[in-house]
């Protein structure tokens, strides 16, 4: 069918319904994809610019190395999106990378004092949630974290270091989930 080179290069992959589910996507989807694609799951994009396509076999301590840097001004924010489904690399498209996705963990501020925020969309509702460890919530957020042009104010059980968020976003690449000690405050507006 097919007389280029190239065409034997490319590879059909059968078309299938999204997860209505964002945190159900499994790393396993991409198993079924060939060994020799390079397959995409994820989406990390450092302080709203530069984007980055990773997938299960890559390391993602090496994506997260950025978040040691950051200085709550120009390396300000890092934010991993889940995509809704396993996808070959070269099957990303402009639309694929401007899609805000399901599901999506993203820090702002400095490596000594950042937020973490979680952001999931089901039925076409959205939800953003701050993290956070155990602890009393009273009164209005006190801790100023700057970040890019923006800002922030959380509670002090929600401020974290780059160390400890490293941790968390290696369990949410691995797992879709955070770790299950931490309290999520949902960010109203």
């Amino acid at each position: 069918m097919f007389s280029s080179p190239e065409a034997g290069a490319c590879r059909v992959l059968p078309v299938r319904a999204p997860n209505p589910d964002p945190r159900n996507v499994a790393l396993s989807d991409a198993a079924s994809i060939a060994d020799d694609v390079i397959v995409a799951t994820h989406r990390v994009t450092y302080s709203g610019r530069l984007k980055v396509f990773i997938g299960p076999h890559e390391d993602v301590d090496n994506f997260l190395r950025p978040l040691r840097r950051m200085d709550g001004r120009q390396r300000y924010a890092l934010e991993l999106t889940v995509l809704p489904e396993a996808l070959p690399a070269t099957e990303v498209t402009a639309a694929v990378s401007a899609d805000r996705g399901r599901l999506a963990l993203r820090c702002a501020g400095s490596a000594e004092a950042m937020t973490l925020q979680l952001r999931t969309t089901v039925d076409h509702i959205t939800r953003r949630f701050t993290l956070g460890f155990a602890g009393s919530r009273m009164g209005l957020p006190t801790v100023y974290l700057p970040h890019g042009d923006d800002d922030t104010y959380v509670y002090p059980e929600e401020v974290f270091t780059a160390e400890h968020a490293v941790e968390v976003f290696r369990d949410f690449f691995h797992s879709g989930a955070v770790p299950a000690e931490l309290q999520e405050r949902e960010i109203l507006g």
